[in-house]
């Protein structure tokens, strides 16, 4: 009865109800079944940081080279900060990138299916049971 009523309340009032219902589900499950990794979340937040930085160098920067109130070798300190920036927004976009490509979806299934840990132990070292560890101190 209360879906009924939604559904023709969405229908009269024109909001899709059942669109943005599903689309939420989907989008639950999709984030349960493939969980970000660290370094998805670490690059998710550089990303912003780097959004704001951009505004940053974009829009304020370039009139603060050309004032007259800031010093030449001032503006040439900005000048080479632009440049690392853009440099260091390119590696940036190319660890992205990487990042992206190197997890399948296949992979990621398999992880949460599995729960495997991706992250390299050694091994313990495996002694003979006829063998005897003898530590002689120095």
């Amino acid at each position: 009865m209360i879906l009924i009523l939604g559904l023709i309340f969405s229908a009269t009032i024109g909001t899709d109800l059942v669109s943005n219902l599903w689309r939420q589900m989907t989008d639950k499950f999709s984030e349960f079944i493939f969980p970000r990794s660290q370094r998805e979340i670490v690059i998710d937040n550089l990303e912003d940081q780097y959004s704001e930085l951009d505004k940053f160098f974009s829009s304020v920067a370039p009139s603060l080279i050309g004032s007259k109130n800031i010093s030449q070798k001032d503006k040439e300190s900005l000048g080479q900060a632009i440049n690392t920036f853009k440099e260091s927004k390119k590696a940036f976009e190319q660890i992205k990138k990487i990042e992206q490509g190197s997890k399948s979806i296949t992979k990621a299934l398999m992880e949460k299916i599995l729960d495997l840990n991706t992250e390299t132990v050694p091994e313990p070292t495996y002694i003979p049971p006829n063998c005897n560890l003898v530590c002689n101190p120095q």
